[in-house]
């Protein structure tokens, strides 16, 4: 399906979903080139899956002209799938879900919601940070579930572990490297 996956805007990523014939032509209509919909090239999805590359790099042209909460704003309740691509930091951060309430709230809420639900956040106490929000494991099982074990190492926290149990160093060549400062 053409187009379906995330464009650079102005300042960051939005992912459109003009899947089929009718969302296809929501997404010119808002990007303000209906004259897409009748393209030659375009017509079809399977003249879109053929024509990918060409497509792709006019609509991230067109959507590279706006910011993403611009695009957000434009793309408010056209029916079309979109939704700003955060990064993990945002979306850790983010309260209320993966966007603000302005945007197609039910579906932000969902989405956050389905976060919420997998575990996909755990926070963990790190000795040296404090508290951290972390992304969990994100493929579960139906008996098993893997988890965060341990918080992130500092630097040169398992170097010694390593060398002595993994690579059979002594501690003298480990205290030697470390002299030499060929690991921390």
């Amino acid at each position: 399906m053409v187009p379906y996956r995330a464009y650079q805007t102005k300042d960051t990523n939005i992912a459109v979903g003009g899947c089929n014939d009718k969302l296809y032509g929501i997404l010119c209509d808002k990007i303000s080139k209906p004259e897409w919909k009748t393209d030659a090239r375009f017509v079809t999805n399977a003249l879109r899956v053929k024509n990918r590359d060409t497509l792709d790099r006019i609509i991230e042209d067109e959507l590279k002209t706006k910011t993403t909460k611009e695009w957000l704003e434009i793309f408010e309740g056209s029916g079309m799938p979109y939704a700003a691509v955060n990064d993990i930091q945002g979306t850790i951060n983010h309260e209320h879900g993966m966007f603000s309430h302005d945007h197609d709230t039910i579906y932000h809420t969902l989405t956050y919601s389905a976060v919420l639900a997998r575990n996909m956040i755990e926070t963990v106490d790190h000795p040296a940070c404090g508290p951290l929000k972390l992304v969990n494991h994100p493929v579960k099982y139906s008996r098993a579930e893997p988890k965060i074990r341990s918080p992130p190492p500092l630097l040169g926290e398992h170097t010694n572990e390593v060398l002595r149990e993994l690579l059979d160093f002594s501690e003298m060549e480990i205290e030697k490297l470390k002299e030499q400062k060929t690991v921390a």
